[in-house]
């Protein structure tokens, strides 16, 4: 991960980045952001980067659940006269459920746990704009030498996590549709 976020370091450079480069050149613009130094922008720019990260890892996994509904739902929905949108509306949706309830419990705890591309691409600043609770965490611990407030942070993480994993194993029999197949 750290060299993923090197290269996106490199991508969002002020100066000499890749991004700034084609602003300048292709689109016109004399004066492009600060991507990772200005506090309007950084946070955004640690999102984009783990959004990228984890987008792949996400895709196996809905392809892997799109490759497990059986064929035959498919076939009775076209043979019945169903279109595309309606075929998808109501058989892959509702089959996929069960995936996107997983996807969105892992994406949420993987959420809270970024560290290493704050830690390499900002250090949590400008100004502390782009700190994460995992980075604050570590702040505390090891740089500031405050381990006890550090434990009781890690502590609130945990229970945060807990509970939103809770609400969402709660509001999932509204919207996760039981295997049937």
């Amino acid at each position: 991960m750290v060299a993923v976020a090197l290269v996106w370091n490199w991508i969002f450079a002020t100066r000499f980045g890749l991004l700034n480069y084609v602003l300048r050149n292709f689109v016109g613009v004399n004066r492009p952001p600060r991507w990772l130094a200005d506090r309007d922008y950084a946070l955004y720019v640690l999102i984009i980067v783990t959004i990228w990260k984890n987008a792949g890892f996400q895709m196996m996994i809905f392809l892997a659940g799109l490759q497990n509904i059986p064929s035959h739902f498919y076939e009775a929905a076209r043979v019945d006269g169903a279109n595309r949108l309606q075929i998808f509306r109501h058989i892959t949706l509702p089959l996929l459920s069960p995936v996107t309830f997983f996807v969105l419990i892992i994406t949420l705890i993987q959420a809270t746990r970024t560290f290493e591309v704050t830690y390499t691409m900002t250090e949590g600043g400008p100004r502390n704009a782009s700190t994460t609770l995992a980075y604050y965490i570590y702040q505390n611990a090891f740089v500031y030498n405050r381990m006890g407030y550090a434990s009781s942070l890690a502590y609130v993480l945990i229970v945060l996590v807990g509970s939103v994993t809770l609400i969402n194993f709660w509001a999932r029999r509204r919207w996760v549709a039981a295997e049937t197949y």
